[in-house]
């Protein structure tokens, strides 16, 4: 029961997430070709990894694209 009550809702935030972004596929369609444009080559990589650590930005990691539930 609880693990079923978890997975409405993801379910229900990822609705109401994906409702939100509707009207900024704009914006978000521009992030991920800047985004691709920097893992498309390692060089472009190094030098993004120097620009956060110039700006002292803690950072964990790239994100993944597309990560789509069910």
């Amino acid at each position: 029961m609880e693990i079923m009550f978890t997975c409405v809702v993801a379910h229900i935030l990822n609705l109401i997430v994906r409702d939100g972004l509707k009207d900024k596929t704009d914006f978000v369609c521009k992030i991920r070709v800047a985004f691709k444009y920097v893992i498309s080559s390692p060089s472009q990589l190094a030098k993004f990894k120097k620009c956060v650590m110039k700006q002292n930005t803690n950072f964990k990691g790239l994100v993944c694209l597309n990560v789509e539930t069910r």
